[in-house]
């Protein structure tokens, strides 16, 4: 398996989290000091104390803002669980026809495969998940939503349809009369994630099944050498190995 990275992208993205978690501990520590040393200040006078209220609101929101952040770019980029590292690890072994794409455009995780393409929407959220009656729900406190890295579940299933017209209309802005199978899957890294799914419009699995599950009954069937040559020009993956060029 060939594997493409934006390299620069990444870079970008990485100091953004760094950035940004170090800047909301500085807000808050701020805003600690505020609340120990406002009075120095003259901000916990009577005649003050709606402008301390206002300034600390401001300061609690602005770091906690800013944290999400932090942890949005972290997770991505700094978690030695990042989605990234996943999927390298639970695809390694697949053949060079295959080219995983890392943080490209259109969409952050996808695979070209000789069949068609596979979008990755991943989730690293532990503890019970589930999917029913088309709606995902997960339990998560208020304390572990704001002081926790976990990010909000979200809805993995709008992700993705998102993501699969994202490559839809990359590829038909290249060749308009192109058509291969697209496709996304719902995947799940963390090792302490408990899902409980009903039958799923995109399929849901765990990171360790990933690998089976391309080369079991749901492979796509290999496509001509020359439409692949096109779906990777469009969504600018890595060429076809040379032996593979006919």
């Amino acid at each position: 398996m060939r594997i493409s990275v934006d390299e620069k992208k990444v870079k970008r993205n990485t100091l953004l989290g760094r950035y940004a978690l170090v800047g909301s501990l500085v807000i808050l520590m701020g805003g600690l000091v505020l609340t120990l040393f406002g009075q120095n200040f003259g901000l916990l006078d009577a005649k003050n104390t709606t402008l301390f209220f206002a300034i600390y609101a401001v300061i609690l929101v602005l770091g906690f803002g800013i944290s999400r952040i932090g942890m949005h770019f972290g997770n991505r980029h700094l978690s030695p669980l990042r989605p990234e590292l996943a999927l390298r690890e639970n695809l390694k072994g697949l053949d060079r026809k295959y080219a995983l794409m890392l943080f490209q455009q259109p969409t952050d995780y996808f695979l070209v495969e000789p069949g068609g393409v596979t979008v990755f929407i991943m989730r690293g959220q532990p503890g019970k998940t589930a999917y029913k009656a088309g709606k995902w729900k997960r339990r998560e406190s208020f304390l572990t939503f704001w002081m926790g890295r976990e990010e909000p579940l979200g809805n993995p299933t709008a992700d993705a349809t998102e993501a699969l017209k994202k490559i839809g209309d990359m590829l038909a802005a290249k060749f308009p009369d192109l058509k291969v199978p697209v496709r996304a899957l719902i995947v799940f890294t963390n090792a302490k994630a408990e899902l409980d799914v009903e039958p799923s419009p995109i399929p849901v699995l765990m990171a360790d099944d990933l690998k089976d599950y391309l080369r079991s009954d749901n492979k796509l069937r290999e496509l001509p050498n020359s439409v692949m040559r096109k779906v990777r020009e469009a969504l600018g993956a890595p060429e076809l190995p040379k032996g593979d060029q006919q």
